[in-house]
């Protein structure tokens, strides 16, 4: 009788602990939500300094590219699940501006491989962290259609019209993918803008044809997410000042991603464009620069750089995707220190 009540005591005890470390997990899980959300408040400081760096994997989609991101998020202790969007759309034969009519809208069937691989996420990570698919611009997708071998610029002069068909149409396809992806666990979207570098479109067609459906994708994601990061992408295109981008300031998200330099030789003032935009900035770092090619002191010097001239309400990371072949452990150790770095910097 003794062994069967001192065998149900250690159950009980058990079970117990086995509660209190659930418990506890859960505590860090809803932490790390909570971060990010006490960030998006700007009426008070925070010392806590959430950071995520991003690379492409080899595994695009299905099983492995799951394995890849769970193991990435786990790895560099990085404050949210950016999912990364590896759906291309068909290649269509445009060889005159009329030709943009050729461009579908794609269903939500089209992106459902991409789907998969979010809801996977969602699944293990949803209580502990946003869950933030990337979503590609309009404009991206149109590239996408047209080849990189074809000039889009000039065939989207030699008609403007049909062109903006095509960014509707493309921009209404991403709805789907947005509205999909939302069903199935995404909390919020990394939104990438594109165009307005002056080298992709002239002025007067971005303006009329493209902005409107580019600001769109933002609108829809505001409507149904959590929280959303805006991407200004200058990929290969920089801007040419940093006036430029508070053209998108008009654009709904709860935080902002930013290019740091510009054509004209300038460079970002990030408290000038927390100011500007009137939300969080996340970046900081270039993706081609210390992040990649430094060693860790000397990432962390450049860290003491930005979070000494960024406002309180700051996240930390680059200003695109980094190169794939980026260490990982170098990140866990940038990350790790940005999580403390006003608690031991203080003045």
């Amino acid at each position: 009788m003794k062994k069967i009540y001192a065998k149900f005591i250690a159950l009980a005890l058990l079970a117990s602990i086995s509660l209190e470390n659930i418990a506890a997990q859960q505590q860090v899980a809803n932490n790390r939500r909570e971060r990010i959300l006490q960030v998006l408040d700007q009426s008070r400081p925070n010392d806590y300094v959430p950071a995520a760096f991003f690379l492409h994997f080899e595994n695009k989609l299905g099983r492995k590219a799951v394995q890849d991101h769970k193991d990435f998020f786990r790895a560099t202790d990085m404050d949210f699940v950016k999912v990364f969007y590896e759906i291309v759309v068909p290649r269509i034969e445009i060889n005159s501006g009329k030709d943009w009519e050729k461009v579908p809208v794609y269903g939500e069937d089209f992106f459902a491989p991409q789907v998969a691989v979010i809801e996977d996420l969602a699944r293990e990570f949803g209580n502990e962290a946003f869950i933030l698919p990337t979503v590609y611009s309009p404009l991206a997708l149109a590239h996408q259609t047209l080849g990189r071998d074809k000039d889009l610029k000039k065939l989207a002069e030699e008609n403007p019209v049909a062109f903006g068909k095509a960014i509707k149409n493309l921009a209404l396809s991403i709805e789907n993918y947005l509205r999909a992806a939302r069903k199935h666990g995404a909390d919020g979207f990394y939104v990438s803008s594109q165009g307005d570098d002056g080298n992709s479109l002239s002025a007067k067609i971005w303006k009329e044809q493209v902005r409107p459906w580019d600001k769109y994708v933002s609108e829809v994601a505001n409507e149904i997410g959590i929280i959303n990061i805006l991407h200004i992408c200058d990929y290969g295109t920089p801007f040419k000042n940093a006036e430029a981008l508070y053209a998108f300031a008009d654009y709904p998200a709860s935080i902002i991603n930013v290019p740091l330099k510009f054509s004209d030789g300038s460079v970002l003032n990030l408290k000038e464009a927390q100011k500007r935009f009137g939300r969080p900035i996340f970046g900081g770092l270039e993706r081609l620069g210390v992040i990649t090619k430094g060693s860790i002191e000397e990432i962390k010097k450049e860290v003491d750089k930005v979070l000494e001239n960024a406002s309180p309400n700051f996240i930390l990371g680059a200003d695109c995707t980094v190169p794939g072949d980026t260490d990982w452990d170098k990140l866990r150790a940038v990350i790790d220190y940005a999580h403390t770095w006003r608690q031991t910097h203080k003045k």
